[in-house]
């Protein structure tokens, strides 16, 4: 039970509040068996006091007979045979009695009824504590309710009628969460729960920690929603880690999922921003890009590899920059003519809608020139269903290097773009080794 004074848990064979020393009763079947106790003590005594005064009345009429009685029921002159009454028969003897049995019998079948009474509060109260702690408050404030119904004076449950109705006032800002979240209005059902929250700031003991517990994971919740509408709009690897860094405080399903779904995109970003940095040889700043989304992916294999591209580049164009020849011979030419012209063949190409309802392209390409290549680049236009353009976009190709006669693919998740449905590649770049970047003529 709980401290009707505080409102800490307490055993129900505890006399005192450990928490702020009230006494307190042993239990509630105790304190209404000595209401019973008290009641059925004055039924007794009601009753005695009868008994006494019909007792009296019969002596004094039986003194009032005196001789005529006592010659006629007990004696005859000069007989020596005694006539007796039996004591059933005896009013003066069988009232009192038949009173005294009477009293016995209501003052047996009254304590019966109390202590059935009391036991069934008990009961209820224990019962709609154990339900209100495991959430289920308007069943318990019902219970609590019918058993002030039988013991209207009870301190306890009084109390924990006062508990529940905090309980309930709690879950009415709970339930008014809903209709903000409808709306997307998160910073209005974030206040609503501050309000909650005030209502119970001063109180304390395992109900109070209970509501504030369902508030906290309603909190969480919210903030989880805020985020995945948030990360729609950002772009750069620090907007994505700073909202990767607000989720993870939480340890709910959604809140997992929407992080794994931050590391995929500052992942991507990552790739493609070190990419442009490579295309125009500042190695450092695209090791520096791909070490950002590292830290927050670490175990991404393709950031991991492509880190391994650019250190490999860079070493290769420090050490041959400076000795680098024309190519002057003519089969030379035309083999570096097709090199920077046509050295990529698309694959295949494919498109669909996610779950989230993204329009994600896909496709493979073939290194078709006689050196390697690499920083890949696919340029294509976006087409709905009805031939209708819908903009254009470009991704790299992975692994970002290719030697000759190997084939890479290519991805990428145009965000929001639900009505996609087929793509047309419009251009191709890359870069020979040590040499400028071509396209596909």
């Amino acid at each position: 039970m709980f401290c009707y004074k505080c409102g800490a848990k307490v055993s129900n064979q505890a006399l005192f509040c450990e928490k702020c020393g009230t006494r307190l009763n042993k239990n509630l079947e105790i304190e209404n068996l000595n209401e019973s106790t008290i009641k059925i003590h004055n039924i007794r005594q009601a009753l005695k006091h009868n008994i006494k005064e019909d007792q009296l009345n019969a002596l004094a009429l039986d003194k009032s007979k005196d001789n005529t009685t006592n010659f006629s029921l007990n004696k005859k002159v000069g007989d020596n045979t005694c006539c007796k009454i039996p004591f059933y028969k005896n009013i003066n003897i069988a009232m009192p009695l038949l009173s005294a049995v009477l009293a016995v019998s209501l003052t047996c079948t009254y304590y019966l009824y109390e202590a059935s009474v009391s036991k069934n509060v008990e009961k209820n109260r224990t019962t709609a504590e154990n339900i209100a702690l495991q959430g289920n408050i308007s069943s318990a404030y019902s219970i609590i309710d019918k058993a002030l119904s039988l013991r209207p004076n009870n301190e306890t449950l009084k109390a924990d009628k006062i508990f529940l109705q905090d309980g309930k006032a709690v879950n009415l800002h709970i339930s008014a969460v809903d209709s903000y979240i409808k709306d997307k209005n998160y910073n209005g059902a974030l206040n609503e729960l501050d309000e909650a929250v005030n209502l119970i700031s001063d109180k304390t003991g395992a109900f109070y920690s209970l509501l504030n517990k369902n508030i906290e994971n309603k909190k969480m919740g919210i903030t989880v929603l805020q985020i995945k509408n948030e990360m729609n709009n950002k772009s750069s690897i620090e907007d994505l880690a700073g909202l990767l860094n607000k989720i993870s405080n939480y340890n709910v399903k959604e809140a997992s999922e929407t992080a794994s779904e931050l590391r995929k995109r500052i992942s991507a970003v990552a790739y493609n921003t070190a990419n442009e940095y490579l295309k125009n040889n500042d190695f450092t700043s695209a090791l520096q890009t791909i070490d950002k989304g590292i830290v927050y992916n670490p175990n991404d294999k393709k950031l991991n590899n492509f880190k391994q591209v650019i250190i490999s580049e860079k070493n290769s164009f420090e050490t041959t920059e400076q000795t680098r020849i024309q190519n002057a011979m003519a089969s030379a030419a035309l083999e570096n003519k097709n090199n920077k012209t046509n050295a990529v063949e698309v694959v295949s190409t494919s498109t669909n809608i996610n779950k989230y309802g993204d329009f994600v392209i896909k496709g493979t390409i073939k290194n078709i020139a006689t050196k390697p290549i690499s920083s890949i680049q696919i340029y294509y236009t976006i087409y709905n269903s009805s031939n209708a353009e819908l903009g254009n976009d470009s991704t790299y190709v992975y692994p970002n290097y290719l030697s000759i006669n190997d084939t890479g693919q290519f991805e990428n998740t145009e965000y929001g773009m639900s009505k996609g449905h087929h793509i047309k590649i419009t251009k191709i770049t890359w870069i020979l080794p040590q040499e400028d970047s071509y396209e596909n003529k």
